[in-house]
């Protein structure tokens, strides 16, 4: 229960951790494994919200966010035993967040990089796994209007 910075740092840490290299791993396998524990831990931060109702750590939160999804691939993530739960647990965030959270307007970029990323990412999966997506777009698109 670190009180920014400290806190602050940390969820930077794993927002660099977030940007890893795919060069840096020794196969294919060893990546993924990567990407589940990360996913894992996002997943757990989220379930919490331990930290999130400070600005800097909400705001380098939406970050890890898009971070993730810009350095993986789609069929990358729906290979993951988390993804379905973390996606749930993402689009409940994304959809407080345009509801109710005074400070989401500096992080809302980041949100809506992740899913526009995610729903572009669609068209390239062929067949690795069910996106999902199509169970919460719809909600967070329409919260989104509904909070202009």
């Amino acid at each position: 229960t670190s009180q920014p910075p400290q806190s602050a740092q940390a969820m930077e840490c794993l927002s660099q951790l977030a940007l890893v290299r795919r060069s840096l791993f020794p196969n294919q396998e060893c990546r993924q494994v990567f990407l589940t524990r990360l996913l894992s831990g996002i997943a757990g931060i989220l379930r919490t919200r331990q930290g999130l109702s400070e600005e800097v750590n909400f705001h380098e939160f939406c970050r890890l966010l898009s971070r993730v999804k810009s350095n993986f691939q789609l069929s990358e993530m729906v290979k993951s035993d988390v993804y379905p739960d973390l996606l749930s647990l993402v689009a409940t965030f994304t959809v407080e967040s345009f509801r109710s959270c005074p400070f989401a307007s500096n992080s809302l970029y980041y949100l809506l990089q992740l899913w526009s990323r995610m729903v572009t990412s669609v068209a390239y999966l062929k067949g690795d796994g069910e996106s999902h997506l199509d169970r919460y777009v719809p909600d967070v698109t329409q919260t989104y209007i509904m909070s202009k």
